[in-house]
């Protein structure tokens, strides 16, 4: 019986599975990577935000935030830090603290060709004056 060439199929079953892993393992590195950046932005958002200080509440002593420029510095500085496209940033404050909140889109690269479709990152961040 002639068995030449009968390890062939495995052979490119096996190299088809390892690529299909290795995108597998690519999307989800750059699944992490655009959490990192939307949590980066949301965190330097809500740090810029926490420094917008009222200036009448300053004069007395007491840190407060003037809310309505805290969340327009913390959306401002959200959506600039290392800025992607499609990102999105909505703040919310009061006099002790701002929040914000950081909508990033990911569209895979190699496991979107099997029909994943594309991933939306919400990362949400809380700073108060004086502590951040």
């Amino acid at each position: 019986m002639n068995e030449r060439g009968s390890m062939l199929p495995m052979l490119g079953a096996l190299i088809f599975a390892g690529l299909v892993v290795l995108g597998l393992a690519l999307d989800v590195a750059l699944l992490g990577a655009t959490y990192r950046q939307a949590a980066f932005a949301a965190d330097t958002g809500a740090e810029a935000g926490a420094a917008v200080l009222s200036v009448d509440d300053a004069y007395a002593g007491v840190l407060a935030l003037d809310p309505v420029e805290a969340e327009r510095v913390a959306v401002d500085a959200a959506v600039r830090a290392r800025a992607a496209a499609g990102r999105t940033a909505t703040a919310s404050a009061d006099p002790t603290q701002v929040c914000i909140t950081v909508v990033d889109h990911y569209e895979p690269r190699l496991i979107g060709s099997l029909g994943l479709g594309p991933a939306t990152v919400t990362v949400t961040a809380c700073a108060e004056p004086g502590r951040g």
